[in-house]
């Protein structure tokens, strides 16, 4: 629900009113939007409660870097640096419309987010998720899909939970092909690759899915009750995860694993892009830095100068 119009005109909270207004007319993808809207509504919080001015003409860089130190005194450097992307976005579009004279943000540099390489789930962690859905009932066949086309395809959750067996333009999914098309971020399509076992493993759910009471629904992944969504994927990995025994497993996880294997098996860094759907190379090197001296070691394991000479 919209704030009330009745917000006095200038005000930060009335200005996200229009900004968002201002976004949905852009077609940006609605987790972009929260995103965006998000860290204003967030900024406005912090200057009521510390006095601080609240109209957008008088908000200066100094009452912004108060906010982003602020947060990160509280949460992560990852955080702040998101909010600091939705706050430049908004100041951005104040400017363009004339409510300020300059964005107070001119110049500001982002919060440094310091290089932790993610923990890339193993095979053996995966095989044992895989193990234990194996069986023919409907549950298993789904989450078995799933689970093989997360790894195999490197899409993202929101990707995988939009897919559609009656779009549009005809079904997401080509089972001969091996491809899947996905509408990526910034509302983008474009088409993923996967293997016979994972065009097998969704063959087997598609035929029970066929019996399945919402069967006539447009979505590809049903759950008891309709449309399985992204919540209801994230909880069945965590579920699957702790019953198997291994670390406790989130969808992106599979994205790792599936770019740690395609630059094991020599993949090109351009390729990838491609495949996951970067338009910065910057998103290969933060990929590309797990597991870097793992496939570094397997690559040297390949030619061994030592034993040759």
């Amino acid at each position: 629900m919209e704030r009330s119009t009745t917000q006095r005109i200038g005000d930060i909270e009335g200005m996200v009113t229009s900004f968002t207004r201002h976004l949905r007319a852009e077609n940006k993808a609605p987790q972009t939007i929260t995103a965006y809207t998000y860290a204003p509504l967030q900024l406005a919080e912090f200057l009521q409660q510390r006095g601080m001015p609240t109209d957008v003409a008088n908000i200066k860089r100094e009452h912004v870097e108060a906010f982003l130190e602020d947060l990160l005194t509280r949460r992560s450097a990852a955080t702040a640096n998101n909010r600091y992307r939705g706050l430049v976005a908004f100041f951005t579009w104040l400017e363009e419309e004339g409510e300020v004279p300059s964005s107070p943000m001119a110049r500001m540099k982002p919060p440094s987010i310091p290089q932790q390489p993610v923990p890339v789930p193993s095979s053996s962690d995966i095989q044992a998720i895989l193990k234990g859905c194996a069986g023919n009932g409907f549950e298993d066949r789904r989450d078995t899909a799933i689970i093989r086309l997360f790894a195999d395809s490197g899409i993202r959750l929101a990707e995988l939970a939009g897919l559609q067996l009656d779009g549009e333009d005809g079904p997401d999914v080509d089972l001969d092909s091996g491809l899947v098309r996905v509408l990526g971020k910034g509302r983008r399509f474009r088409t993923a690759s996967f293997g016979s076992r994972t065009a097998k493993a969704l063959d087997r759910y598609q035929r029970s899915r066929a019996q399945h009471p919402d069967a006539d629904a447009p979505w590809l992944w049903l759950g008891r009750r309709g449309r399985m969504t992204s919540s209801g994927i994230r909880q069945m990995i965590w579920r699957r995860s702790q019953e198997a025994g291994v670390p406790r497993l989130h969808p992106h996880s599979f994205r790792h694993f599936f770019s740690d294997q395609f630059l094991k098996a020599g993949g090109q860094e351009s390729d990838l892009m491609a495949l996951n759907g970067w338009s910065s190379s910057e998103m290969v090197r933060r990929y590309a830095a797990s597991n870097r001296a793992s496939r570094a070691r397997d690559a040297h394991k390949k030619f061994a100068p030592g034993d040759r000479l």
